[in-house]
């Protein structure tokens, strides 16, 4: 049965990693027209761990394959 109460609830997450000279801007927008409204906003940017790519140099990836599988399991 619904709620004679409108709520609203949102998330926004937004990650970015930094490569080489790339430079990144987060500008998230998030509204509600609901004055009891939930909103969360989350960021995350940063580079690529250097534990990360020495984890998977020692199992035999070049640092160039290891960015590679890093980033593809980052935007899959």
């Amino acid at each position: 049965m619904p709620s004679a109460t409108p709520s609203a609830s949102g998330h926004v997450q937004c990650d970015s990693i930094i490569m080489g000279e790339a430079k990144i801007r987060s500008i998230p927008e998030i509204a509600a027209n609901c004055p009891d409204a939930q909103l969360i906003h989350e960021a995350a940017i940063g580079n690529i761990a250097g534990d990360q790519l020495l984890k998977l140099e020692t199992l035999g990836l070049t640092e160039e394959e290891a960015e590679d599988r890093i980033l593809k399991g980052f935007l899959a």
